[in-house]
This record gives structure tokens, C-alpha cells and sequence, in this order.
């Protein structure tokens, strides 16, 4: 690249080439509500289009993600005809995805549909440059590259948990640059001297040389920020007073033709590191209650809903899409976060609601439509979604009891055949007893239909008043400690598994301890179940009650924290006490496996409080849905956080906070958000919470448990038999996340490390 020489009142010589763009970010909804925000994005937007239309600037960026674009045409449709003009004469650009999430709390299928969304949007109205937009996320999963590298966008643009480290890389063969200063430069929208704002911004021009090549890239602009006016006179003014820089007004898309990424360092994994800037870590365990609901519902969609309507060729694709819209509405990254206002979080809850009813009703509906019940049915039917042979032990509801099934509970409601019959309408009389009942029959090959008769079980899982256990694993409940058998391997596991108690006098962003964690005490054990099948042994504590459950064939344990939470500012956690001190683990990212470093000697709490401007590391790291360590695999249902410390693998079932930001928090030296107190952060009330801990010496074979654990079959009564079938088959190597837009297989390769698109024709 050549340099330009210049000439200023300061002296003759060659000035550094810096390329910047103006830019709004855009949260969605985060310390205002969304209507409120719509509000200033109607504003805000109005005068961007204003400004672009005047040519008083070249281009305007809008943050990577297509649902502002979309809240905003809902109240100004009149402009539709400028914003495409705007988009073709590249002037404006949008997209490529439709929210900007997190991909630490988002399976890949859902971070694949958020793309496909927001691509199709920007399409649509005319967009064809992309860019992997990222300067905002918590952190960056390797997992969001590889899904760029299939849409064939080239470049992306990162800030946070990266280090200081060189600003031009190749992130899995993605050209990415990292924004070493931040998005948020608003040193523009002072109302200062040109010769003063020249100085400002000669300071961070100073700071982004350090680590970029002979040109810079420069975002001029911030949270909900409207737009620079006349920003082109701003800069040619602003150039006058610059040393040793020289800025063009243009766009990222710029830049990125003309900077060379070659002998730039390649990198194929994650970045989590903030000792350069924040990232924020407590946000995998803010507000779980909803972390829970968001993986049932990324779970059900995509492993059994979407494949289902596609291999029983339904037409359900819109509803799919809605509640997919739904879902991904809070995925953006201060609503899954669980960071924003008590009133926010209403209306995720809403929003996950309406997404359940519809992902409820259409599996309903596949049901109904698959079969036609004439009689008392006796026969089951089973859907295997998973890519893996399962067990032979599944889980039903039925008005009707079964012979060799076992009940585990009891509701009252409608039956199905009333609910989903278009010519009946239930009243009063029709209320019901339904029972959901877990049977056993013969084991099924994964991707498979298969009509079963019900076995009379063998009974093989035994429950007392301090243990279960079936031929596989042992659980005893002794002296107010918890031992663990692995049958197979014959090892003992002492002392195994505790709940613990911390004081947190952090915020919705960081976790603070303000004291060393402390044990809680189980009190004592009762039977809950003891049946031929399943088997349950209650542990009690002070406000928990923790539920073991083993079935006949289970290979993993299965647990359920039953939470009356009464208390404020803590946190709660499992633990799990390993052999040797914790080096490293390996976590199941929403690509596949990752292998991460640990100090198990590091204490957050010893090494508090942070100095200005830092925000204190962590042994805590994000999981989507297992982590596995020294042979033990701990899997969750919306536990998205995992602790070491020494030889404790510790998973956090609930975190209790009560202000957005607190100023004075321990663990993070500068405020992330303002102080807006937030009860419901708090968490009180009832929660469950389920977990799994499985043994194994290979990581991926806990793939197989985890589709179990999490529940990837679908089964129901019926009277008559149909036909077998085999939906697909996948090999070994191979993990399926779902079907994408395009009816391909998502598919990622264990040995190659790498995602495939496959197309079943």
C-alpha cells in the first residue's frame, strides 16, 4: 500500500492511511424497553437517510444485523423506496445476520437460521457486500467463522477477547480484523474545536497504529448514536489539524479491499481473553431460569420439529420460521445475555412462550396427522431423532394406563384426540387424567420410525433410603456425603458431589464474590420412585431438594436441583471433585469440542478488587451444554457456565444478582451498563434446574448421552402398526445439528474440523 504524502501547517512527510465509517450499534432492547428504543431508532434512522441523501456523507454502516432495519420499516414504510436506492448506490449497508447474538448460548442450527434470515432480508432489498460484524459480542466462538466461511463472507470485524495481539488475522480462513479500540468512538459527536477533536483522535489513531499494518480502519459512532452531520466537511476540516494521519470517509468494505492480510497470523480457535477489554463472563450465568427455556426450545426446533416436518414432508416451513423469528429475537446479545431490564426480560419470557405453544402444537400435529387411532391403542410409536441408537426407554403422556409402562405423573387436561380434532371442541366433561408413563422397548437405530410393542420390563434399577443404582452406576448417600461408582470401570468416587453457597455482590455482567464458598449440608435422603424401570433417590438440603434418577438402561446420572431460592446476592453451584488439580477441560462449543487451559490455582475472590481500568480473569468459561474433564462429563439444560478451582469442576445452577451494573462491583473496575436495580435478576422463587454427569475417557462419546439427557425422540400411543422407516444415516465422525433453509444436512466433521452442508438428493 502506498503512503500519501501530505502537506500540512506542521511539517511535510508521509502520513498513515486510515479508513473510517460511520456507524450506529444497536441493542434491540437492553436499559430501555424495546417500544422506547424503537422510538429513537425512528429518529435516529431518519436522519441517517437524511444525511445520505444530501451526500453530507458517503456511506453508513448499521451494525451487522437486519432487525433495526426491519423494526424501523414497520412505522416508516414510506421510506422503503430510499432505503434501496440508498443500499444499491452503496451508500447504506445491512446485514448479513438478524440479530447480533451470542455464540456461546446459541446452537449452531440457530446461529446458522439467524444468518439465513438476515441474509435473505438484505438480499431482498438489495445488499450484496457482507462482513461478519462482531465487535460487540462477549467473546467469539470459532463456530461463527466456520458458518461465515459457508456463506462465502470473507471478512468480519471483532473488538472484544482477543488480547493484545496484531489487528490483522485469518480466523479459521476468515480475514479478520479486530477494532483494538472499540466500536464506541464518539469522539465526533462532541461539540469541540476541529483542532481539539483532531488531538482526541490523533491519541487513538495512535493507539489502533500499534498493532495494525500501514492502514487503519477507524468506526466513528456508538451505542443508539445518530449519525455525524455533514461528516465529510467534519473530516476534510479534521485533516488539516492531524500529524500523522490521514483519514478517508468510506466504509469497512474498503478497507478490506485495499489492506493486505498477507503473513498475517492464523488462528482456528476462540478468543476469551480479556486482558485488553471486557467481556463480561457473568453473563452465562445471569438469569438462568431463561438460559433453560432458550435450550429446550433451540433443542426441540431444530433436532426434532424442523427435521421432522422436513423427513415426514409436511408444510409447517412459516410456522417453523415464526417461532424460529421468535427464538432469535432473544438471541440478541443483551436479551440472552440476560443483562437488560426486568421489563426486557418480560417479554423474552413472552416471546419464549409463544415459541413453545408453537413448537407444542405442531409436534401435536405431526403426531395426529402420522397416525389415525380407531381403538384403545396398546402399541407405541417412536420417532428417533438422534443420530444414535437409543436405549429402548422412553417417556409418553397418555389418557390411558399401560401394562409394563410406569407412571411418573399425573395431570389433569385435554386429551390429544380432543385438543387436535378441527370437528370437536372440548368442554368441561372432557377434562381428563393423563399420565405420563415411561415404557421400555427394543432398542432403535438412530434417524428412524418404529412402531413398538411394550415390554414387560426386567427390572434392573434398585432404590433405598441412601443409594440407587443400576448395572452401570451407583449412587450413595452416606454421612452427609455423596459417593459415586462407575460399575463399568469399577472406580469410586468419594465425596464426589456437593452444592455450595457463595455471597455475590456483583451485577448482571460479573460475577464478585464477597466470600469463600460454602458447603451447603444434605440433610437426608428419601425414596421417590422405585419401579421397574426408574428409579428416583431425593437428597434434601436448605431450600433444595436434589432428585437422582436412574432408569434399567441409563449409563449417565441424571440430576434435577429442585430450587426454592429465598436468598439475595448469591450463587449456587454444583461441584464435582476430581482426582488431580485441573489443568484443562474440554467444553462442547456450538461447533464441536473445545480444549481450553486452566490455572486451577487462580482465585477470583483472593485476587479482588480489580484496578482501574481492568476487569479481573476468571476460571469461569462458557458451555453450551457439556464440559467434560479427567473423564467425567457434566452436562446441562441451559447451565451455561462452568468454574474450576483446584480439583473442583463446578457448574452454576443459579446466580442471584440485583442491579444491572453495580459501580462498585469487585471483579470489573469500570461500569458496563448503568445502575438500574433489577428485582427479578434476583431469581426468587422455584426453579429446576437438570443436569447429567456421565464417565467417559472419549469426550464425544458423551454426544450420544447428551441427545438422551436432552430428549431427542418423540413417542406416542397407538393402535396399529406402520411401516418402518430410515430417515438418514450419518457416520461416526459426524454430529447433525439440523436441516438449514436449503433442506441440507448440517453436519460437523469430528476429524476434519469442519462443518459440511449436505444435500440428501
Amino acid at each position: 500500500m502506498e503512503k500519501v504524502l501530505l502537506h500540512n501547517k506542521y511539517n511535510n512527510y508521509m502520513k498513515k492511511r486510515t479508513i473510517a465509517y460511520l456507524q450506529t450499534h444497536w441493542d434491540r432492547e437492553w436499559y430501555r424497553e424495546k417500544e422506547e428504543f424503537n422510538l429513537r431508532l425512528l429518529e435516529v434512522f431518519d436522519e441517517v437517510i437524511e444525511e445520505l441523501k444530501k451526500n453530507n456523507a458517503p456511506c453508513f454502516y448499521f451494525d451487522g444485523q437486519t432487525s433495526a432495519i426491519i423494526d424501523y420499516l414497520k412505522f416508516r414504510e414510506e421510506n422503503l423506496t430510499d432505503i434501496k436506492k440508498l443500499i444499491k448506490d452503496k451508500k447504506l449497508y445491512i446485514g448479513p445476520f438478524f440479530v447480533s447474538a451470542d455464540a456461546f448460548l446459541v446452537n449452531l442450527r440457530c446461529l446458522i437460521k439467524n444468518l439465513e434470515k438476515g441474509m435473505e432480508y438484505s438480499k431482498n432489498l438489495g445488499c450484496s457486500d457482507f462482513i461478519g460484524y462482531l465487535p460487540d459480542i462477549f467473546g467469539h466462538s470459532r463456530g461463527v467463522f466456520e458458518v461465515l466461511k459457508k456463506f462465502n463472507i470473507k471478512n468480519s470485524l471483532i473488538w472484544r477477547a482477543t488480547g493484545s495481539i496484531k489487528n490483522e488475522m485469518n480466523l479459521r480462513g476468515i480475514h479478520t480484523t479486530r477494532l483494538s479500540e472499540g466500536y464506541f468512538i464518539d469522539i465526533l459527536h462532541q461539540n469541540l474545536p476541529d483542532d481539539v477533536l483532531a488531538q482526541k483522535l490523533e491519541e487513538i489513531l495512535d493507539k489502533i497504529a500499534k498493532n495494525s499494518s500501514d492502514t487503519l480502519i477507524l468506526p466513528l459512532g456508538g451505542d443508539h448514536l445518530g449519525i455525524i452531520k455533514n461528516a465529510s466537511e467534519k473530516i476534510k476540516n479534521i485533516n488539516k489539524y492531524l500529524k500523522k494521519y490521514e483519514i478517508e470517509l468510506s466504509s469497512p468494505f474498503k478497507y478490506f479491499n485495499e489492506v493486505s492480510f498477507k503473513g498475517a497470523k492464523s488462528y482456528c480457535g476462540e478468543f476469551l481473553d480479556n486482558s485488553d477489554s471486557n467481556i463480561l463472563g457473568g453473563v452465562f450465568s445471569s438469569r438462568i431460569y431463561q438460559k433453560v427455556q432458550n435450550a429446550k426450545l433451540m433443542h426441540k426446533i431444530s433436532r426434532i420439529i424442523e427435521p421432522l416436518n422436513f423427513f415426514l414432508n409436511l408444510n409447517y416451513d412459516k410456522n417453523i420460521n415464526y417461532a424460529y423469528e421468535l427464538i432469535l429475537k432473544n438471541h440478541a446479545h443483551d436479551s440472552i445475555y440476560g443483562c437488560s431490564t426486568d421489563k426486557v426480560h418480560k417479554n423474552v419470557d413472552m416471546r419464549f412462550e409463544k415459541a413453545d405453544e408453537i413448537l407444542s402444537g405442531l409436534e401435536k400435529r405431526f403426531i395426529r396427522d402420522f397416525h389415525k387411532n380407531t381403538k384403545k391403542p396398546d402399541k407405541l410409536g417412536v420417532f428417533n431423532m438422534s443420530g444414535y441408537k437409543n436405549t429402548g426407554v422412553v417417556k409418553f403422556v397418555s389418557e390411558y394406563k399401560f401394562k409394563n409402562a410406569q407412571i411418573v405423573s399425573k395431570t389433569k387436561g385435554f386429551s390429544d384426540s380432543k385438543l387436535y380434532d378441527i370437528r370437536q371442541v372440548p368442554v368441561t366433561e372432557d377434562i381428563l387424567t393423563l399420565y405420563e408413563q415411561i415404557a421400555q422397548v427394543e432398542p432403535q437405530q438412530g434417524f428412524s420410525y418404529k412402531t413398538h410393542n411394550i415390554k414387560k420390563p426386567q427390572k434392573k434399577v434398585f432404590v433405598k433410603e441412601n443409594s440407587v443404582e443400576n448395572p452401570y452406576l451407583k449412587l450413595t448417600f452416606k454421612d452427609g456425603k455423596i459417593n459415586i461408582e462407575d460399575k463399568i470401570s469399577k472406580k469410586v468416587y468419594k465425596n464426589f458431589l456437593k452444592i455450595t453457597d457463595t455471597k455475590d455482590y456483583g451485577d448482571s455482567y460479573n460475577y464478585a464474590p464477597a466470600s469463600p464458598e460454602s458447603v451447603i449440608e444434605p440433610i437426608k435422603s428419601k425414596i421417590i420412585q422405585n419401579g421397574d424401570i426408574q428409579g428416583v433417590l431425593r437428597i434434601y438440603y436448605k431450600n433444595l431438594e436434589l432428585d437422582v434418577i436412574l432408569n434399567n438402561e441409563s449409563k449417565f446420572f441424571e440430576f434435577c436441583a429442585n430450587i426454592n431460592n429465598k436468598t439475595k446476592n448469591h450463587k449456587l453451584q454444583a461441584v464435582f471433585r476430581l482426582d488431580n488439580l485441573i489443568f484443562e477441560t474440554f467444553a462442547q462449543d456450538n461447533l464441536g469440542v473445545i480444549k481450553r487451559d486452566c490455572d486451577p490455582n487462580y482465585s477470583l475472590y483472593k485476587n479482588q478488587p480489580a484496578k482501574r481500568p481492568d476487569e479481573l480473569k476468571t476460571n469461569s468459561f462458557p458451555m453450551l451444554n457439556f464440559v467434560h474433564a479427567q473423564g467425567v462429563s457434566v452436562m446441562g439444560e441451559g447451565i451455561n457456565e462452568y468454574e474450576i478451582y483446584k480439583k473442583e469442576l463446578r457448574i452454576a445452577l443459579l446466580r442471584a444478582a440485583g442491579i444491572l451494573s453495580n459501580p462498585k462491583c469487585a471483579s470489573r473496575s469500570i461500569p458496563a451498563g448503568p445502575p438500574i436495580i433489577t428485582e427479578d435478576l434476583q431469581c426468587l422463587g422455584r426453579h429446576k434446574i437438570r443436569f447429567g454427569l456421565y464417565f467417559t475417557d472419549n469426550v464425544y462419546k458423551t454426544y450420544q448421552y447428551l441427545d438422551e439427557f436432552l430428549g431427542t425422540s418423540v413417542s406416542f400411543v397407538q393402535d396399529c402398526e406402520i411401516k418402518e422407516k430410515t430417515f438418514m444415516k450419518i457416520k461416526e465422525n459426524q454430529i447433525f445439528y439440523g436441516i438449514n433453509d436449503n433442506k441440507e444436512a448440517i453436519l460437523y466433521d469430528i476429524k476434519k474440523d469442519k462443518l459440511d452442508f449436505i444435500n440428501f438428493t
